[in-house]
């Protein structure tokens, strides 16, 4: 059984890997971040339709989402020139100076990176925009999100510009109220305190004590998370006592838990927030903790179905229920591959890449996978049938195409058989299906035929008492099935006298028969010695007598008796003629 955890383990840490790399790969691969909002320069929008020879936008400004993480990428890598571009323009003849509108831009940064801590995902990505938020079609509201106030609402407003392209931009009605909320702003006062080298030295536009902190703070959550899930693993003992059960082992103070993981993340997320980071940095520093907290997730629904598994699995076993028990190893697997199947989408759907083409090319790719993988197929389908037919479960002893062993797991693949020589076979399940399988485990009773070849010398008063003796030892044994049991002679064979012993003994397994028939043998051993009975060998024997081999009495004897037969036959023949 540890030698199945271990490979679970192996198995569960295989597919965390697997999970990461897919979010990484999706976090970094340049197609993929085309595709994901904010993620590059231009955030691409959503299809739109233009007019025949009008350009499309260079800053993306077709949808409401893309408005919005456009401004938050210009302004946060201070390109402030850029970030005004998305305000809406100014319809009166008295323009504002071009720096008020750069301060304004950076002030509007700051409010955003202070406030609006939640994600940018439910910004509608639509060219139209929400048309069901009781507002005018060319208006789209930002409000009543997670740490943005009502009496600050972000509008956005969709106008026509001078090339017959409908964009969104940043309506001044909402950046009127952008001075006011950055007088509001509580800025950290831990930046007064600080060296100046740490506030006014930056990496990638972020100060540098930022980065230190995010650093630092690590190991703080870490065991911060720790300790919290490790008084609740004491309370839940202590109830345990309380209520008489069975308490729950006391794992060590370090060992990694996806509580503790989750517990982290969150912790170190609610930092991030708090110490004002850039919310350029922390759109980027969402992604990862997105990705830690799937993990986080699967990592909780794999010790779910474990639990659950060894505890079903373990009354299962107490009720003779093998069967059933492997059934439920196979379904804890199935489940795990569902979920990871789950989380890896959900995690790419919210980096913003388009699952529904693939899920729609499922029957294509259904048909392609089927002919590109039917080995697979039917190994999986073989272990299905190998379980619901009952034919092995964990535990049994069994020999497949002659190679004896005990069966340490069935799996989706394949099944490993513990074979005599300790090492550890792998049969693909579809070998399985059509291999010949002999279960030990359905065995009521164990034959035991023994062919006993006695020299020809021995004489015919002796050979009956061997007989006798055998017949009495398996008389005796209390394990050997007295209905069928017997010993026969069989027939003259080349050089011996053949005995046979054929018994059924009643033993429930293999080791206690290999034991049962160990003693029925020496027992046999001590007839053949005290009876002086010797077994033969395959030889040939040369005899050089003078003598024939011939008995002269008992050939005198079988001429008297043929010439008894002959006078007898003469006298019947002539009685018989004088009748005629």
């Amino acid at each position: 059984m540890n030698t199945i955890s271990g490979v679970g383990e192996m198995r569960l840490r295989s597919r965390f890997t697997l999970l990461l790399l897919v979010a990484i790969c999706a976090e970094t691969a340049w197609p993929v971040r085309a595709q994901i909002p904010g993620l590059t320069s231009t955030p691409a929008p959503a299809p739109v339709s233009t007019q025949p020879g009008v350009p499309p936008d260079p800053l993306k400004r077709e949808t409401p989402r893309s408005t919005m993480l456009g401004f938050i990428k210009a302004a946060g890598e201070e390109r402030y020139s850029v970030a005004v571009e998305y305000f809406e323009p100014v319809i009166s003849r008295r323009h504002p100076a071009v720096e008020d509108e750069e301060e304004l831009a950076a002030q509007f940064f700051s409010v955003l990176s202070r406030n609006l801590t939640g994600p940018l995902d439910f910004i509608s990505n639509d060219p139209l925009g929400r048309l069901d938020d009781s507002l005018p079609p060319n208006e789209e509201k930002i409000g009543g999100t997670p740490g943005v106030s009502e009496d600050f609402p972000i509008y956005l407003v969709r106008i026509e510009d001078e090339q017959g392209r409908k964009l969104w931009y940043i309506s001044r009605k909402t950046l009127e109220q952008v001075p006011r909320a950055y007088d509001a702003l509580q800025f950290p006062t831990i930046e007064k305190r600080l060296p100046k080298v740490l506030v006014e030295q930056r990496l990638l536009a972020m100060p540098l004590w930022q980065w230190l902190a995010m650093l630092l703070f690590v190991p703080i959550t870490l065991l911060l998370a720790r300790i919290v899930t490790f008084a609740g693993q004491a309370a839940i003992r202590q109830w345990q006592r309380y209520r008489e059960r069975t308490v729950s082992p006391q794992e060590p103070f370090f060992k990694p838990e996806p509580v503790t993981l989750a517990l982290a993340i969150w912790m170190h997320y609610w930092f991030v927030g708090y110490i004002g980071t850039s919310i350029l940095y922390r759109l980027y520093y969402g992604r990862v903790v997105l990705v830690l907290l799937a993990v986080a997730f699967y990592w909780i629904l794999t010790r779910v179905t474990r639990v659950i598994s060894r505890r079903v699995g373990t009354s299962l076993s107490n009720r003779g229920m093998m069967a059933e028990r492997s059934i439920v190893s196979l379904s804890r697997r199935f489940l795990e591959v569902v979920f990871f199947l789950f989380v890896a989408l959900t995690v790419l759907k919210s980096l913003g890449v388009d699952v529904t083409t693939a899920l729609a090319g499922v029957g294509i790719g259904g048909l392609a996978l089927g002919l590109g993988a039917q080995k697979t197929f039917e190994n999986v389908f073989g272990g299905v049938s190998l379980l619901f037919d009952k034919v092995l479960v964990i535990g049994d002893q069994c020999k497949i195409n002659n190679r004896l062993g005990i069966v340490e797991d069935i799996g989706l693949r394949s099944t490993r058989i513990r074979t005599t020589e300790r090492t550890l076979l792998s049969i693909p399940n579809g070998t399985m299906a059509t291999s010949t399988i002999e279960n030990y485990r359905s065995c009521d009773k164990f034959l035991c035929q023994q062919t006993i070849r006695l020299r020809y010398d021995l004489a015919l008063d002796h050979v009956k008492y061997v007989l006798d003796e055998l017949r009495e030892v398996l008389r005796k044994n209390s394990k050997v099935e007295d209905a069928t049991a017997r010993v026969r002679f069989l027939r003259f064979a080349e050089y011996a006298l053949e005995v046979e012993i054929f018994a059924y003994l009643l033993v429930p397994d293999n080791d206690t028969y290999l034991q049962t028939q160990e003693m029925l043998l020496l027992e046999v051993m001590d007839v053949l010695e005290k009876s002086g009975a010797v077994v033969a060998l395959p030889s040939q024997v040369t005899l050089v007598a003078k003598d024939s081999w011939v008995d002269p009495e008992k050939v005198k004897s079988v001429q008297d008796g043929g010439e008894k037969r002959r006078e007898s036959g003469a006298g019947a023949s002539g009685h018989a003629s004088g009748q005629r």
